[in-house]
């Protein structure tokens, strides 16, 4: 019976969650402030970008194909939750990589405000990453209950309970760590009087939300009477600093454009 119950109880996981909600996953996005382009300057960091969207266009479509096979119940809602992860992981070093082109550019340009056009890039990069970061502790949360569901079954060992469970308290860290930094910088601009009507945070984009793509959770598995619910955490609590600014986290994968002021050239 128990080696029964061992076998079954990951599949009936697999179908389960394709009844769960579903997340899309967050585009990357266009820098704000808009900075005009240059074709002389920040060559590097220009070819970093090209880099970092050849490996997101990959690891997008390694996402795709997961989703079409896990849409047929040919992958299991881990595969999918792994394959999302990476994505949104791409996401961020393209961001990353965006923003330190657009930053070179503003660094090399004479517009007067300079300062304030670097203070509000490196706070719309860090809102950008926000989102992503919200969606990779969710993720991380969805896997840690999955396996402590399986793991009064034996399916998975203790050890990978506790690296389920490490991945997803990281992935919170670093979430409010990201948070505290957009704090900081909302002070510095705030501080520095010759940005104090300056349009500092991207405008609310009024795209659309999409249907949802992705799994949150496997928690609807049958959990076996040996693991003690109490021992999950029900919520993802947010001990960062709320005032983080608008943030779109619902955004398809491919939208770039958002309405965005072009910096004057002095």
């Amino acid at each position: 019976m128990k080696t029964l119950l061992r076998i079954l109880l990951p599949v009936v996981a697999v179908v389960a969650a394709a009844t769960v909600a579903l997340a899309a996953p967050v585009a990357p996005t266009t820098p704000y402030p808009q900075v005009p382009a240059n074709a002389n300057a920040c060559l590097v960091e220009k070819l970093e970008v090209d880099k970092q969207q050849l490996l997101h266009d990959q690891a997008k479509r390694h996402y795709d194909r997961i989703k079409a096979l896990f849409d047929r119940n040919a992958a299991s809602a881990s595969d999918l939750r792994a394959a999302e992860r990476a994505l949104h992981q791409a996401a961020i070093a393209l961001n990353n990589a965006r923003y330190a082109e657009a930053a070179c550019r503003n660094r090399l340009g004479n517009d007067p405000k300079k300062e304030c056009v670097a203070l509000s890039l490196e706070l719309n990069r860090l809102l950008d990453e926000l989102a992503l970061r919200r969606e990779l502790e969710r993720l991380a949360k969805a896997h840690y209950d999955a396996v402590l569901a399986l793991a009064g079954s034996g399916a998975v060992s203790g050890e990978e309970v506790d690296r389920a469970k490490t991945a997803w308290e990281v992935a919170k860290l670093e979430r409010q760590q990201v948070e505290q930094r957009v704090t900081d910088v909302k002070k510095q601009l705030a501080d520095n009087p010759a940005c104090k009507d300056y349009p500092s945070i991207r405008p609310t984009p009024t795209t659309t939300p999409v249907p949802s793509t992705t799994p949150t959770s496997t928690t609807t598995t049958p959990v076996p009477t040996t693991t003690s619910p109490s021992t999950v955490p029900t919520t993802t609590g947010t001990t960062g600093p709320t005032s983080t600014g608008p943030i779109s986290t619902t955004a398809p994968v491919g939208t770039t454009a958002h309405p965005a002021p072009v910096v004057p050239v002095g």
